[in-house]
């Protein structure tokens, strides 16, 4: 599981999430709770994982001027 705590734009880290597959990589929105966004994933390394993350959501015209994190879940 995967974090990403963002005070504004969490509809649009969720509908680009839950759509996103890329090479069998998934996430699915699992929670919130406040500024945070819990997502499951098919992933084996979630530091790439949320990488890949940042810079999909860096790369959306709402993105680029977003301020947030992704983290693994704990």
């Amino acid at each position: 599981m995967i974090e990403i705590n963002s005070a504004l734009s969490q509809d649009n880290i969720i509908e680009l999430l839950n759509n996103f597959n890329e090479e069998g990589l998934t996430f699915s929105f699992k929670e919130k709770k406040g500024i945070k966004l819990i997502f499951e994933t098919n992933a084996e390394d979630l530091e790439a994982a949320c990488k890949l993350v940042k810079s999909t959501i860096k790369a959306q015209p709402w993105g680029s001027v977003l301020y947030f994190n992704v983290v693994p879940a704990k």
